[in-house]
């Protein structure tokens, strides 16, 4: 809980208006099945919402599924992968540019909605020092079992068909070639170079 207290302070120097911390045993070992239930069930209590925010993956599991998971138990669209967006507050109107990786492509959608944030999004607020101040003397919401509608069997461990073993990245690729010439040169180089791997 400490830990997770000073982060929400740190969101609330930044500028964040209020701040809730989801904290209770049985929460305990969750998957992301469970978590995105716990989560979802927060929301709905929260209720009144635009845009939700997620990230795109959490750095020990490495899923992505939590905030998408979160949008299917709230029935409302989801982007993942979101670099940059517009919101027309009258239309109800989001224009997303969704990341790709060789470019991004553009989406519209009616909030509410939830998206999930790659780093490029935006750049964090610096905390200034009346901010900080100011987040000490502001009070976090605890919200444990009893204050969502989700029981003991759907949350935590209990809830958790899934467990993560090992996470890991995939070998680096080897460094490419760039073919120079005319497109008669380049075409024999690349069929010379094909043959010496024996794909052709």
């Amino acid at each position: 809980i400490p830990q997770a207290s000073v982060m929400l302070r740190e969101c609330l120097a930044m500028g964040a208006d209020k701040a809730i911390l989801l904290s209770d045993r049985p929460f305990a070992g969750a998957d992301t099945w469970s978590t995105s239930n716990t989560l979802a069930s927060a929301l709905r209590k929260i209720g009144d919402y635009d845009i939700i925010f997620a990230g795109r993956q959490a750095i020990d599991g490495d899923t992505a599924q939590v905030g998408p998971q979160i949008a299917e138990r709230l029935n409302i669209p989801q982007v993942t992968y979101v670099m940059d967006f517009d919101y027309d507050e009258k239309k109800k109107l989001i224009t997303v540019d969704r990341q790709l990786e060789d470019g991004y492509e553009k989406i519209e959608v009616k909030s509410p909605v939830l998206l999930t944030a790659v780093k490029e999004l935006n750049e964090p607020r610096y905390m200034s020092i009346r901010g900080i101040v100011d987040a000490y003397d502001q009070e976090i919401t605890l919200w444990t079992l009893k204050d969502l509608d989700v029981g003991a069997e759907e949350v935590g461990l209990k809830a958790s068909p899934t467990q993560v073993f090992r996470s890991f990245a995939p070998e680096p690729k080897g460094k490419g070639v760039m073919l120079e010439g005319t497109v008669r040169d380049m075409t024999d180089d690349l069929v010379r170079e094909l043959k010496v791997k024996h794909i052709i």
